[in-house]
């Protein structure tokens, strides 16, 4: 894969960073989309000719609407989409649009930003769409509707990591049935869901001990964590709608594999449920 135009978003640290170096390294313009000017700017630095600094805020419609018109402005197409921001046990904030910020972040973000990209998509050969979830999709037993956007404040622990599982799920569905209606409409677009495992990042920030977690020698490291992002990115054989997971016991890490999705995200009448759920709060179709 070389001389392709990728996003990433939330690239300035953690997995987007590492996994912007490297498809960088494989002469790729990579666009480091990220809300933080400062760190954007400075892997931008970093990485040198082959990366561009976009200010983006995916939990941020207006922040999403800017970043479009100002990609349009500066390049002719996107080849690859990998939608990768993400946040952990946050503290209890709403966006300025009154969403709940992981809730926005973790699934709107990737929802609103995907479709609003598809007309630049459609101008290159072999796109893709590749969304990042998380081995926690598969620790829902059964969808609390409740968590879909959430009117009452999300303050305790349990909530916290309930909307993280249930937001990884959601992106999880949409990937699938994003494929699913690309392909019934004719668009040559590959949708595909990956997750790294367990992996060295910078999720667990907001929260002391998963901070202390995340930094063990034992937790596989942020090169091993693309390998799955990586490989959504430059296999010519994924038709999309795949879920690319890792080959070792419980999918903590390992090499990429296409792995069976939590049983959830087969039910066509909960995705379709989903999809006209999150269509409805973006304004947004495809």
């Amino acid at each position: 894969m070389s001389n392709k135009t990728i996003v990433i978003t939330g690239s300035s640290g953690g997995l987007g960073l590492q996994a912007a170096k490297r498809i960088a390294d494989l002469d790729n313009t990579v666009i480091i989309a990220s809300r933080n000017e400062k760190k954007g700017r400075q892997v931008e630095k970093e990485i040198g000719k082959n990366s561009y600094f976009m200010q983006l805020d995916v939990s941020s419609i207006e922040s999403m609407d800017n970043f479009v018109k100002n990609f349009n402005k500066k390049f002719s197409k996107l080849d690859i989409l990998v939608n990768n921001a993400g946040i952990m046990l946050h503290p209890s904030k709403k966006t300025k649009d009154g969403t709940e910020i992981t809730f926005a972040t973790n699934y709107l973000g990737y929802f609103y930003l995907s479709l609003k990209l598809i007309p630049n998509l459609i101008c290159t050969t072999n796109p893709k769409i590749i969304n990042v979830s998380s081995i926690s999709s598969y620790h829902v037993e059964k969808i609390n509707w409740d968590y879909f956007d959430p009117i009452k404040k999300i303050s305790s622990l349990r909530e916290k990591r309930e909307i993280y599982e249930h937001t990884n799920l959601f992106r999880l569905m949409f990937s699938i049935e994003l494929q699913k209606r690309l392909n019934e409409k004719g668009i040559p677009i590959k949708s595909i869901a990956c997750h790294p495992g367990v992996a060295k990042s910078q999720l667990g920030r907001y929260f002391f001990l998963a901070k202390l977690i995340y930094a063990l020698p034992v937790m596989a490291s942020t090169e091993e964590g693309i390998k799955s992002i990586i490989f959504s990115c430059i296999n010519p054989n994924l038709n999309g709608g795949e879920f690319v997971g890792l080959n070792k016991k419980k999918q903590h890490r390992g090499d990429p594999i296409i792995v069976k999705p939590n049983p959830i995200v087969e039910i066509e009448e909960q995705r379709n449920k989903l999809w006209q759920m999150t269509s409805e709060k973006c304004g947004i179709n495809l």
